[in-house]
């Protein structure tokens, strides 16, 4: 066998404005539906259940928002952001992890 080089190169055009406004809607549609849930006075573990799902929302909300800054990111500020936005996200999903793990 001999080593060949292959180039391949890949045009990968994403419409991702529609994708994000209908995951914005089912976002708020949760947050309003826990919130107006946990005001009707649930049960104590459904409550941290509750508050468990929208910690989730919130790590999830950071890790795209930090997405978006890196692929924008420039210059010292852009990156800082960037940077700052991920180790939000991470220690936010750290901290649920270490919940889970504790609570079981």
């Amino acid at each position: 066998m001999s080593a060949e080089d292959h180039s391949v190169t890949f045009n990968l055009e994403l419409n991702v404005e529609q994708v994000i406004e209908n995951i914005r809607k089912y976002e708020t549609l949760l947050y309003r539906s826990l919130a107006l849930a946990k005001r009707l006075g649930l049960p104590e573990d459904i409550s941290q259940q509750i508050e468990k799902i929208r910690q989730l929302i919130m790590a999830i909300r950071l890790a795209h928002t930090s997405m978006i800054a890196l692929e924008a990111a420039s210059g010292p500020v852009g990156w800082a952001l960037a940077t700052v936005g991920a180790v939000s996200a991470a220690l936010t999903f750290g901290d649920m992890a270490y919940d889970a793990t504790r609570t079981g």
